[in-house]
């Protein structure tokens, strides 16, 4: 009886990452609407100012691609959260999912543009923490 009381007394943490999630899926995806920069290609400009027309067509794909997943993850992280199914499980896929996405992504880059000089990992890192911290407009 204690165990489940104390499974109970857990049952909000299994929603959080719900509107986490969403969030995040609505902050890629509103960066996507006609006249607004792309938020992946805001975050490649603090490198490359001067972001060739092909690679800002790329950033804007890969927005939309962010985005998807984003919703995809809330998504499984609510059918985990109604079915009951341990929430470690759950958030341990999106995490693989998440970090798979970004590094994979980041080795895939430089054969779909071989041309073009690409900052690393960490560089890449530290550009997206940029324009996380920047107010958008």
């Amino acid at each position: 009886m204690e165990l489940i009381e104390s499974l109970d007394a857990m049952a909000p943490l299994r929603w959080l990452p719900v509107p986490v999630l969403c969030g995040l899926a609505v902050f890629f995806g509103r960066s996507l609407r006609s006249g607004q920069v792309a938020l992946i290609e805001r975050i490649a400009r603090v490198g490359d100012p001067a972001l060739p027309p092909p690679l800002c067509r790329y950033t804007r794909r890969l927005t939309a691609v962010w985005s998807v997943w984003f919703g995809v993850s809330a998504l499984l992280t609510l059918i985990g959260a109604l079915a009951r199914i341990a929430p470690g499980w759950i958030q341990l896929l999106v995490w693989v999912g998440t970090t798979a996405l970004f590094v994979g992504e980041h080795r895939v880059r430089p054969l779909l543009f071989p041309d073009h000089a690409f900052p690393s990992l960490g560089q890449q890192v530290r550009d997206t923490w940029r324009v996380w911290r920047r107010p958008t407009t």
